[in-house]
């Protein structure tokens, strides 16, 4: 029955996979209009209708309804804020742009959703009733009136940023989770209370608190009220992101009555909310101080050289000088100290004039180099001319424009004959006879003579010049009424004609003209152009449109690994789709670390990072993130004491030591993550994987006593308390993976120290508040360990145990319980790890030998006898 079970379950997956790969495939962008103008004209028609991928756009208006979003879609509000009821998320998806009168409500594990620019009107966002409820996005959304703006519930790793609260009775409230909230950049103003923790936890700084009540604390709520002192504008334009500003209404809170002496805009004590629960960076207006005014040196002179004696006029133009002093020929002696004066040098050399200014803040100079002569220096004629041709057929014609310097006469000989033709500063010449001709003119002054020359080429007979149409448009494409604008460009044409429609008939013969279209098509747009010799055409294609559909940017990104010791070099690259600009925060410091399409970082300290890439595109903005784990490499080979790490949820502190393992994941391949370093008591875990997944990493943790996710140990003498976390959370499940498998070891000093009957030793496993004994077969000795195999639902938490020879008779009646409850799990979510895609690789089980395989038929039969005896008859 049970292998019949398993069967049908395989069967429905594969159907149901072939569906959801058939809705996506149909993914498209709908739209919503009470009109009837858009493809539905309620928004509840077009969920319902929709399919994983699908983007809803709703057109402005008031719809009443109240919304369930069953698939996983992108929902916004074209533009003006359409308003509708509550919206119950049932899938992972994105809202956005509506106005919302009946509140946002997630119930649904294992999605993360993102909340942004919308309008709660006296309503908000309800988080979850359990942990794995969290990882929701709350941005840039304006709450006003709300009993409760954003409300969680047994929740965990929600992002609450940017948002404004008005006149709320509670902005935030964080109820019985488990932590690691992250509220920032958020405006809390004239609410009740600004943010309330009851027995949960988060990370609060850089908001704006200005409420009767900005926080309170109840049933062990804690709070980390800022981040380290880093530079960047805060949320009140201060030079450094720390804590927050703890205002009030009637303006005496704590950073309005607190002053700033150093001007960092931090307060220079500490703001104690609650016993324990201190700001040490709160945020004040940061004291500013006016700049000294320094005087600018700065003078003119009417000559910088010329011959002694030689008369130079300085007059003073600084700026902010109460006094000054002339020092004009280099010796150190002050020449005046009026604002303008003129100086002789009577001798020949180069001198420095300085002018220095002053004022109560301070001085500053300014100087120019002065240069004497002895005597004149002669200036000579520099000829130069120009020609409006070089060239053409007889008679030709050429203007000739003299255009030389310092010449006080000037004689042109432009058909080489050594006779002037002129003297004037510009005259024409006709050339009658074939022939390449010396144009040369000669200028004069006292000083001298100087000639230009340029050759004049005149040919016999004329070319025929045809026409050569071009032309430009400011726009090809767009949407109609579409307004072109057309630019005649052609060469050698005398007369034009447009025909921009493609219908035959003249739409203008002016060289430049703007035409509208008004109907979608693809339009052949030609000029004719014409000369007396003949004609030429040219032609573009306007392609007009009927109506644009936004495209958003959709952030993406691999990395080559996701953990590893430090110091650790990441390759990071850009997949994202849509984009034209991107920004890489790696370490999570609020700060671009690159702006590149790859880039490699190298993490040089301990700790799980979040790396984040952020795109954009003329219509918006998209993030994607992802987790490194850099940990500290020990001696012995193996991370431990850290905790659970890499999302574990098992706190550091009861963590003994921990292993990792990777491998990459190929559909349809056997997958065995093999545990070397022997830091643990598991040898091996693996499975069968029925989807591709990449370089996948498994986390082994032995705890040091019971795990906190548990509420007691197992019966029976335990050896052991481990956690196993599988790749990313939601992966291994049945939907991926099948006959999961751990291999795990029992030191025999332990077995007989505590007179554990071999046959005893049982994994189990922790499942829905319960514990599960799962049978273990012995697959090896040796000197010092016994090795067993078992095959398991899924992986979380587990406890190995034995019982002693003396209670024999128990170890069989639990065996029996065991291998029923073994055949009805179907396996469970595990924690977040992380995993890198489109990666190979495949392994096999270890070989068991003949002889255990033997002793677990002979046993497999044994329990087999007993489950049929129990059955009722």
């Amino acid at each position: 029955m049970w292998k019949m079970n398993k069967e049908l379950s395989s069967l429905f997956i594969l159907i149901f996979a072939l569906q959801v790969f058939a809705g996506s495939a149909a993914a498209t962008t709908i739209y919503v209009d009470s009109d009837g103008s858009g493809n539905y004209t309620t928004v509840q028609d077009a969920l319902d209708n929709a399919v994983d991928g699908n983007t809803i756009i709703v057109r402005p208006g008031n719809y009443d309804e109240d919304l369930a979003v069953d698939v996983s879609v992108t929902l916004i509000g074209s533009s003006g804020y359409p308003t509708v009821g509550k919206i119950e998320v049932n899938r992972q998806s994105q809202i956005s742009g509506l106005t919302i009168t009946g509140g946002v409500r997630f119930e649904q594990a294992g999605m993360s959703c993102i909340i942004r620019n919308n309008k709660f009107d006296e309503c908000g966002v309800s988080i979850g009733n359990n942990y794995a409820c969290g990882n929701q996005t709350i941005i840039d959304n304006l709450f006003t009136d709300s009993p409760i703006g954003v409300f969680t519930y047994d929740s965990i790793d929600n992002k609450i940023t940017g948002n404004t609260f008005q006149n709320c009775h509670t902005g935030i409230e964080l109820t019985y989770g488990i932590g690691r909230h992250v509220v920032k950049g958020n405006t809390f103003q004239d609410c009740d209370v600004g943010i309330r923790l009851i027995e949960d936890s988060a990370t609060i700084y850089n908001n704006y608190f200005s409420s009767d009540i900005n926080l309170v604390l109840e049933d062990d709520g804690d709070a980390r009220l800022n981040t380290t002192k880093t530079a960047g504008t805060n949320i009140i334009d201060g030079p450094y992101i720390g804590g927050n500003f703890w205002g009030s209404p009637s303006g005496d809170g704590f950073s309005q009555t607190h002053p700033d002496t150093n001007g960092d805009g931090i307060a220079e004590e500490e703001y104690q909310v609650d016993e324990g629960v201190i700001d040490h960076l709160p945020l004040v207006t940061p004291r500013t101080e006016p700049e000294p005014v320094l005087p600018i040196a700065n003078f003119r002179v009417n000559t910088t050289h010329g011959n002694a004696p030689l008369s130079v006029l300085f007059t003073d133009t600084s700026q902010n000088a109460t006094g000054l002093s002339w020092d004009v020929n280099g010796d150190g002696v002050e020449d005046s100290n009026a604002a303008s004066f003129a100086y002789t040098y009577t001798s020949r050399g180069t001198y420095e004039a300085k002018l220095t200014v002053s004022n109560a803040n301070g001085t500053d100079t300014e100087t120019a180099v002065i240069t004497v002569m002895e005597e004149e220096i002669p200036i000579l004629p520099v000829a130069n001319f120009t020609v409006n041709k070089t060239s053409g057929y007889y008679p030709l014609t050429v203007l000739f424009t003299d255009t030389s310097q310092n010449a006080t006469g000037l004689s042109w000989d432009v058909n080489g004959d050594g006779v002037e033709d002129s003297n004037a500063a510009s005259f024409a010449y006709t050339y009658t006879s074939r022939g390449t001709y010396e144009a040369k003119l000669t200028v004069s002054n006292a000083n001298g003579t100087d000639t230009e020359t340029a050759v004049i080429t005149v040919m016999e007979e004329e070319i025929p010049i045809l026409p050569v149409a071009n032309f430009t448009v400011n726009k090809t494409s767009g949407y109609y009424p579409l307004n072109v604008l057309f630019t005649d460009t052609s060469q050698n044409a005398t007369g034009l004609s447009w025909d921009v429609n493609g219908d035959g008939v003249e739409d203008s013969n002016a060289a430049s003209f703007a035409y509208t279209y008004t109907s979608r098509g693809t339009y052949e747009a030609k000029l004719t152009v014409s000369n007396a010799n003949g004609t030429d055409t040219e032609t573009a294609v306007i392609t007009v449109m009927e109506e644009e559909i936004p495209i958003l940017p959709v952030a993406n990104f691999t990395v080559n690994k996701t953990s590893g010791y430090y110091p650790l070099n990441v390759l990071f690259t850009d997949t994202s789709q849509n984009a034209t600009g991107l920004s890489w925060d790696v370490n999570g410091d609020g700060v671009e670390d690159s702006n590149a399409a790859s880039f490699a970082y190298t993490y040089t300290s301990r700790g799980t990072y979040e790396a984040k890439l952020t795109v954009s595109n003329a219509n918006g903005t998209d993030t994607e993130t992802a987790t490194i784990d850099v940990v500290k490499k020990s001696s012995s080979g193996s991370s431990g004491g850290g905790g659970g790490g890499g999302g574990s949820p098992e706190p550091a502190k009861n963590v003994k030591v921990k292993e990792l393992a990777q491998v990459f994941i190929t559909n349809g391949k056997a997958i065995k993550f093999e545990f070397k370093k022997n830091a643990t008591c598991i040898v091996y875990v693996g499975f069968d994987a029925k989807k591709n997944a990449g370089k996948t990493t498994t986390i082994v943790e032995e705890l040091k006593g019971k795990s906190s996710l548990v509420s007691e140990l197992p019966a029976g003498e335990v050896y052991k308390s481990f956690n196993v976390w599988v790749g990313n959370s939601g992966y291994a499940t049945s939907k991926n993976i099948e006959n999961p498998v751990i291999c795990f070891k029992v030191e025999n000093t332990w077995i007989g120290d505590e007179n554990v009957d071999k046959a005893s030793i049982t994994l189990n496993r922790y499942s829905d508040k319960k514990w599960e004994q799962l049978p273990a077969k012995i697959s090896g000795e040796d000197d010092t360990y016994l090795y067993f195999t078992s095959d398991v639902p899924g992986f979380s938490s587990f406890a190995i145990t034995g019982t002693s020879t003396t209670a024999s008779e128990i170890v069989t009646e639990n065996g029996t319980s065991l291998e029923t409850r073994a055949l009805q799990d179907d396996g469970n979510e595990s924690t977040d790890m992380d995993t890198q895609e489109e990666q190979e690789g495949s392994t096999k089980f270890s070989d068991i030998p003949p002889v255990y395989g033997i002793i677990g038929i002979f046993v497999l039969g044994l329990i087999c006898v007993i489950i049929y005896l129990k059955l009722p008859k």
